[in-house]
């Protein structure tokens, strides 16, 4: 009898170690999916609020606050002259793509020195020139992944044109866009021909929606017209 509790005590130790060392084991086991699973929450959150704001370009100087025509802004970009001006929201529906423009500028720019080797691929009027300026909201309302430009062609009432291609600020506007997918961002095209006085409307024309290189829907052109006195941006 005594020989028996013996053998069963030993038993119930190893049977409690055993129990232990499989919830030991567990333990560890879920540490690193818990850890992988706040450590991608966190990455969705970053990308979420980095897609939700409109981030400045190291290109020229920001000019969020500049929505007064005939003020000028200066930092460690350079210079920049508000000369027009629309800050009304328009919507433009391109199939299932949806472009916003919340404001269109004509800025007069003199870049800093640092800066005068960038645009000298843009333009020979490097040091001084002015340019169009979009801040644009794109969103993909499918459930396809598109390919997608807001702005293909550019052209102003005096005739002047300008194409994706022509565009400094380089945000990554145009491509594919992923089911759902937004992107803030900034486009920038440089004037050669025309003298702000004689700016009155641009005309722009987004590229086709396209599906796996098919084109599923023409692009569309509008219009804005600017506006050469002071308003408050919205």
């Amino acid at each position: 009898m005594k020989r028996f509790w013996l053998l069963f005590i030993a038993t119930m130790i190893l049977l409690t170690g055993c129990m232990n060392d499989e919830q030991k084991t567990d333990s560890s086991n879920e540490q690193p999916e818990e850890k992988a699973k706040v450590e991608e929450k966190d990455e969705a959150e970053r990308v979420r609020k980095k897609q939700d704001t409109f981030i400045e370009s190291p290109q020229a100087p920001d000019d969020r606050k500049l929505t007064e025509v005939g003020k000028t802004y200066r930092d460690q970009d350079g210079v920049i002259k508000l000369l027009a001006i629309y800050s009304e929201d328009k919507q433009i529906s391109v199939g299932p793509m949806e472009v916003t423009v919340k404001e269109a500028k004509l800025l007069n720019y003199s870049p800093s020195h640092d800066l005068v080797d960038y645009f000298h691929g843009y333009t020979h009027q490097e040091t001084n020139f002015n340019y169009v300026k979009l801040r644009v909201v794109v969103e993909n309302t499918s459930d396809e992944s598109l390919n997608f430009a807001p702005v293909s062609h550019l052209i102003t009432n005096t005739g002047e044109q300008k194409s994706f291609e022509d565009d400094f600020y380089l945000e990554k506007l145009n491509g594919a866009y992923e089911p759902g997918e937004k992107r803030f961002g900034q486009l920038g095209f440089i004037l050669e021909n025309i003298k702000a006085e004689n700016l009155s409307f641009i005309e722009i024309k987004t590229s086709d929606v396209f599906k796996n290189k098919e084109s599923i829907h023409k692009g569309e052109k509008y219009t804005i017209k600017m506006k050469k006195t002071a308003m408050n941006s919205q």
